[in-house]
């Protein structure tokens, strides 16, 4: 009896055993194979992408830019604090560059988008502008420097480019300000405060400037135009990395 107890506590002891011993996981599913991790980081858009951003960290300079275009870091912090980032962002299937140097005087903040021409293998720059950018498919918005004109509290200034395939850059699409009444009753040219146009009696009107001329819009009118421009534009998440020399390599 004894032994016939203690064989079957054997038993059911062996079963926990094989019950609770881990598992083997099942293979994941790997999306992209070594061999094509490799060949993108050495394709040629990878290798001037590289380039360039050893050139902006070591030299401080801007592909494109003059050499008074210095790159000048205001410490504590260092070029390893700047930001890059590798992303189709204009959507034409294609790896894009953008480089965001912030921690430097006003001037010299700039936010850049480089595209690769692989004929003529070098970079080409697709937009610039103040850091900040909020990017859709196929636009950017980007927030002026500065907001020294009648705006106020209204609307902080900013210009729209759209990305043109022909060209493969973004070109200028409007520029949008604002006139805030309490501030000004007259623009920088004398001209008094359009009270025409402001028929709610809001206090401030909007400025937009396109290729087809200058354009002052009630309260009203420009929040239909301005929802109209961003109608069905999602905001891209951009993979922003810190630009260290073991990110970039």
């Amino acid at each position: 009896m004894k032994k016939r107890m203690t064989a079957a506590i054997a038993a059911m002891m062996a079963l926990l055993l094989c019950a609770c011993a881990p598992q083997n996981p099942a293979p994941s599913v790997e999306t992209t194979s070594f061999e094509e991790a490799i060949a993108t980081r050495n394709s040629p858009t990878r290798k001037a992408f590289r380039e360039a951003l050893k050139t902006i960290h070591d030299d401080l300079t801007w592909p494109f830019f003059p050499d008074a275009m210095k790159i000048e870091i205001v410490e504590p912090a260092t070029i390893d604090d700047q930001q890059f980032a590798i992303f189709d962002v204009d959507g034409d299937g294609e790896e894009e560059l953008l480089v965001s140097i912030t921690d430097t005087y006003t001037a010299g903040m700039h936010e850049v988008v480089f595209g690769y021409d692989a004929e003529k293998d070098e970079l080409t720059m697709e937009a610039e502008g103040f850091p900040g950018i909020t990017y859709y498919p196929g636009m950017m918005k980007i927030l002026s420097s500065h907001n020294q004109g009648h705006a106020g509290d209204v609307l902080w200034p900013y210009g729209v480019l759209t990305y043109d395939a022909a060209s493969d850059s973004y070109q200028f699409t409007c520029s949008v300000d604002a006139w805030d009444r309490n501030l000004s009753e007259t623009d920088f040219e004398g001209n008094p405060y359009p009270t025409d146009i402001d028929v709610d009696n809001v206090g401030h009107v909007y400025l937009i400037s396109d290729s087809e001329g200058d354009h002052t819009l009630n309260q009203a009118d420009f929040e239909k135009w301005e929802g109209s421009l961003f109608a069905g534009k999602e905001e891209i998440t951009i993979p922003w990395q810190y630009m260290t020399l073991g990110n970039i390599s």
